[in-house]
């Protein structure tokens, strides 16, 4: 650990505050702390299992799966995201000799953002689902597991396959739930469009990979050694056009990175 991080330590033991520089951009401070309610109480979900098909429950704020329709193949695994607070997944119908519960508990067992649930479907036919607390304004979802030959889209996606968010989607949370992400990591926006990054988690950082030529985004301050805690806030108005790459240095390589679109 640096000598940097060393003090930011010492500081918050004896209820200093931090103060950093100046950046272009906003910087906005906040509370050092874990930057997030405790879940302890909950079922621990692997968050390094491998998913053929990611899905959002709640982004922004929207009551919706997404996306609410997907096919898979058998014996791929679906991952579902929380984006917001108070959702679930109850198991409407699905086929004969299959056995989704969804998410631990009962119907009125919600989970809050951060949390990430998979299965792994292995029965050929239909499976509906729906959020509990929001059925009645549409959060439900289906997944068809169909035979290869069968299905038209492709069944994984990566970053540049995603439906890149809309600047509807910011701020870019960083480290959300404990999770090493920013969220969301792929985001298409005019030029001209100021995008600010929360801090959800400690001990990250934005280090710029590349950028369109006449740009002039630096991340965040200071070395690529300087992490940053929960609360801390960084902001940049993208002017150029042309695709941004970041990444935080202490969780490259787990694949905290992210992408930015200028239109």
């Amino acid at each position: 650990m640096t000598s940097q991080h060393d003090r930011r330590t010492l500081l918050k033991a004896t209820g200093a505050t931090l103060v950093v520089g100046s950046l272009a951009g906003c910087i906005a401070g906040g509370q050092l702390g874990s930057g997030g309610e405790s879940q302890s109480d909950e079922p621990k979900v692997n968050h390094e299992v491998r998913a053929d098909r990611t899905l959002k429950v709640g982004p922004a704020g929207e009551l919706a799966f997404v996306s609410d329709d997907i096919t898979v193949h058998p014996g791929q695994t679906v991952a579902w995201e929380w984006k917001s607070d108070t959702h679930n997944i109850v198991v409407e119908n699905q086929p004969e000799g299959a056995n989704w519960e969804g998410t631990p508990g009962p119907a009125s067992k919600v989970y809050d953002t951060g949390y990430r649930y998979t299965h792994t479907f292995e029965t050929l036919g239909e499976y509906e689902y729906y959020c509990q607390p929001h059925q009645s304004v549409g959060m439900v979802g289906k997944v068809t597991v169909a035979p290869v030959e069968e299905t038209t889209e492709k069944p994984t996606e990566t970053p540049d396959e995603e439906s890149p968010a809309t600047e509807d989607d910011l701020p870019i949370e960083v480290g959300p739930g404990g999770n090493l992400e920013f969220s969301p990591d792929l985001v298409k926006v005019p030029a001209g469009t100021e995008v600010t990054f929360v801090w959800k988690s400690d001990s990250h950082n934005i280090a710029v990979e590349s950028q369109p030529d006449g740009a002039n985004w630096e991340g965040t301050p200071d070395s690529e050694n300087t992490v940053f805690d929960a609360g801390y806030e960084h902001c940049h108005t993208f002017d150029v056009s042309g695709k941004y790459e970041y990444y935080c240095v202490p969780h490259q390589s787990v694949g905290e990175k992210g992408t930015i679109i200028v239109e």
